[in-house]
């Protein structure tokens, strides 16, 4: 999965158009050099990110941190929540502050 295409599209009924990313975080090569820093790319790299974002009429971002093996529920549940209306929390993720 790409973080340049959006994992998944929906509508809010107030018309806004909003778009999910899921991706991973990615770290510099020179980085992965070191044995402190490698243990904690390891950790991460198990973990997501999923981003919802709306550009018009004026941008608003939501972000949270999951762990791989629920990455498909959350974006889901983010899609649903925003499709009736309602501001998402998905369980089983930590929000980020954007």
């Amino acid at each position: 999965m790409s973080n340049l295409r959006p994992s998944s599209r929906t509508t809010s009924p107030d018309g806004r158009d909003w778009e999910i990313y899921a991706y991973r975080e990615r770290v510099p090569p020179a980085a992965r050099r070191l044995r402190r820093i490698r243990r904690l790319v390891a950790k991460r790299a198990q973990e997501w990110t999923v981003e919802a974002v709306s550009w018009a009429p004026y941008p608003v971002k939501h972000r949270w941190t999951v762990a791989s093996e629920l990455k498909g529920q959350v974006v889901a549940s983010v899609e649903g929540q925003l499709a009736r209306g309602e501001h998402p929390r998905p369980r089983n993720a930590k929000q980020e502050t954007v």
